[in-house]
């Protein structure tokens, strides 16, 4: 939890890596990095700030929860990840249902909205956000005496906080500290700071993808070659460090020329897709998974011993093997895959690898074993997988 100030009263928002969580708005399928998100002072200098122009009570800032809201969830719920004023620190990470109440309204409308009565039953009320509990007490604190906690609302001003055309939150004030209500002047001075919000949001998940699409590989959506150095140089600093495993897969299809020349090389790109996408589905969990040039693929098994690579090598060839459709191939059918099959070889840290050397060499020379064993592979008549032999 963070805070700072705001007319002596202190606004709270959720750690950096909690206010993360929210920002998860772009489908990643084998990025398991946490993104550092740094929204926390962003979000308390925009509550200070509509503080400072629409003096109130209490304040906050709620987003929804984008996974639910990508798995299709009709009714996200809405958690305050920054607030201010009375009851402030309970109110952090309190989830409200987006389909009730003066900020499920706003929140489904996309319209702002502020009354001088609110209903009992809203959730604002019976969570205790607003200072009272089901039972409308306030709500005592662990073994002493009641806690802080927000007076019963007298007025509301809630708007939307909308991302490019998706609504994805609410930032709201309660009780206007001139016990008069909030005005049209006040309801655009808080859409102007929800704008701002809303910019701000929009700037971190702009920054979130050209990260990733820096490390990706367009055609297939894998990691791209230079990404995989980088990840391939981590997972063996720390397999240093930890006295851990790691094992390399080099992967290599064996038809797409003969794909290329008999249907074109549109074809040829979409079983490259189709064999990415096939592997993503079939690895291990954890595995980094990359595209190393032209029709080659790397697959690096951060823990994973020889007898473990080795089996997954084999059920990864035969998922793709089994994948292929049989000819005659259809280019116009979507789902079918021409019949490719891969060659792959398969090299481990601990058994491979003579000790010794810089990072850089050690790198080096474990691709170069996995390769030298996929081509081996390849000259034992395609379709199957060898093992690497020790370096001297």
């Amino acid at each position: 939890m963070a805070a700072s100030e705001t007319s002596g009263q202190p606004i709270l928002t959720l750690s950096s890596d909690d206010i993360g969580h929210f920002f998860v708005r772009i489908r990643r399928d084998q990025d398991s990095e946490r993104w550092e998100v740094r929204l926390d002072a962003a979000l308390r200098e925009i509550l200070e700030r509509a503080n400072d122009f629409v003096p109130s009570e209490s304040g906050g800032i709620m987003l929804d929860d984008p996974r639910a809201k990508m798995a299709g969830s009709p009714a996200p719920r809405l958690t305050f990840i920054a607030a201010f004023g009375p009851g402030a620190a309970e109110s952090l990470g309190q989830r409200l249902p987006s389909d009730r109440g003066v900020c499920g309204h706003v929140y489904r409308t996309g319209m702002p909205f502020s009354t001088e009565t609110i209903a009992d039953d809203d959730p604002l009320v019976t969570v205790g956000v607003l200072g009272v509990d089901e039972r409308g007490q306030p709500p005592p604190s662990a073994g002493g005496p009641a806690r802080a906690h927000k007076a019963a609302p007298k007025s509301i001003l809630a708007v939307p906080v909308i991302v490019r055309d998706s609504i994805c939150g609410v930032l709201e004030l309660t009780n206007r500290l001139s016990d008069s209500p909030y005005t049209a002047r006040d309801k655009e001075l808080l859409r102007i700071f929800a704008a701002y919000m809303s910019s701000s949001i929009q700037n971190a998940l702009d920054a979130i993808r050209n990260r990733t699409l820096a490390r990706v590989d367009d055609l297939t959506g894998l990691y791209n070659s230079r990404y995989f150095h980088i990840r391939l140089a981590d997972e063996l600093a720390r397999a240093d460090r930890d006295g851990s495993e790691l094992s390399i897969l080099f992967i290599d299809l064996d038809q797409l020329k003969s794909v290329n020349d008999r249907f074109g090389h549109i074809a040829g790109s979409a079983v490259l897709r189709d064999v990415a996408r096939v592997m993503t589905e079939n690895s291990l969990p954890g595995s980094i998974l990359a595209r190393y040039g032209g029709d080659e693929f790397v697959a690096i098994l951060p823990g994973a011993k020889l007898g473990q690579a080795v089996p997954a090598a084999e059920s990864l060839r035969r998922a793709i093997e089994n994948a292929s459709s049989l000819d005659p191939f259809d280019p116009s059918d979507p789902h079918a895959m021409p019949n490719v099959t891969v060659s792959l070889g398969v090299a481990s840290y601990r058994d491979h690898l003579a000790p010794g050397g810089t990072a850089r060499k050690r790198e080096n020379v474990l691709l170069r074993l996995a390769d030298a064993a996929m081509y081996r592979a390849k000259a034992n008549g395609r379709n199957r997988v060898e093992v690497s032999e020790a370096e001297d």
